[in-house]
């Protein structure tokens, strides 16, 4: 019963208000997960694959999966494509994105990138999970057990400007038309939008060495603002080391690189000092593994093995 409580004190307000896409770090690898608009543009013809847990310690805490992938179509488009499953809980998430994006050229050096996704959409709620006992059951929405909600369309949107060393962006996701609605009970809720802008600017230290520092800043209706402040530094162009702080009061740090031929590995792990002193640390930490493959150079480097 105090497992069910914590959850449902910390998720109810979320519900209430509407729910939010899960949320993703490890920009500096993958950016094609922060913004529509980078698909093609970073890592091409890369396969990644994340793996997210957060509020490590409480039992059922929420735990992500994505799978992307993106690629330059021409010199001006992009493709991309997005499959994300989260489970908080009882609270289950299906997201499927296929992105477009188109670059335009302002000037010389000035870059616009315009990114589209659109997809489907679907959650699930297993209102009865914790009640074993008939006798608990005061709801009669609760004897339907599994709430799987209709499909839904989904888009994010998103703009890009570069500049030599600069990118910088905004998007807009979430967009939604309409509420949610489910099979088997009148349960229904509206998804409200996010926004995200971010900016970044790449240092050449040496010949190989580089520094990236990237300012993000995301909120919602009736959520607060989240301001995300970051560093990577470079080395070769292949091994890398990240630094976070996050409001309210998290840090974070990464680590990754090519480990081989066309294969990358990133781990992040972000900490929060802003908690109840009854709380253990551990329960508020989360962790994140991204596995990249480089499909063209892991396909070359195989050809080469066995020749």
């Amino acid at each position: 019963m105090k497992k069910i409580i914590i959850i449902f004190s910390i998720l109810v307000p979320l519900i209430a208000e509407g729910q939010q896409f899960p949320f993703m770090d490890a920009y500096f690898i993958n950016p094609y997960s922060m913004s529509p608009a980078y698909a093609g543009l970073k890592n091409e013809k890369t396969l990644f694959m994340d793996y997210r847990s957060d509020w490590t310690g409480i039992d059922g805490g929420p735990r992500t999966y994505q799978l992307s992938y993106s690629d330059r179509y021409s010199n001006k488009v992009g493709l991309g494509g997005k499959f994300i499953y989260d489970r908080t809980d009882i609270f289950k998430q299906i997201l499927l994105l296929g992105t477009y994006t188109y670059e335009a050229r302002i000037m010389d050096r000035h870059i616009l990138n315009f990114g589209l996704s659109m997809g489907i959409y679907r959650n699930s709620i297993d209102l009865a999970k914790y009640y074993n006992d008939p006798g608990y059951v005061q709801d009669l929405v609760l004897l339907y057990g599994m709430q799987k909600s209709k499909l839904k369309f989904a888009s994010d949107f998103s703009i890009l400007y570069r500049y030599g060393k600069l990118d910088a962006g905004i998007l807009f996701s979430n967009l939604m038309f309409g509420s949610v609605h489910y099979q088997k009970s009148e349960l229904t809720y509206k998804p409200f939008g996010n926004h995200l802008v971010h900016a970044s600017y790449l240092f050449s230290l040496d010949e190989k060495w580089d520094l990236r520092s990237m300012l993000v800043y995301r909120d919602g209706r009736n959520v607060p603002g989240q301001l995300d402040v970051s560093v990577e530094i470079k080395w070769n162009d292949r091994f890398w080391l990240t630094t976070l702080m996050r409001t309210p009061g998290i840090f974070g740090l990464g680590l990754g690189g090519e480990i081989y031929r066309g294969i990358l590995l990133n781990y992040s792990y972000d900490l929060s000092d802003n908690l109840n002193g009854n709380i253990p640390y551990n329960v508020f930490g989360s962790h994140q593994l991204t596995l990249g493959l480089k499909l063209p150079k892991l396909l070359k480097s195989k050809s080469h093995d066995t020749l």
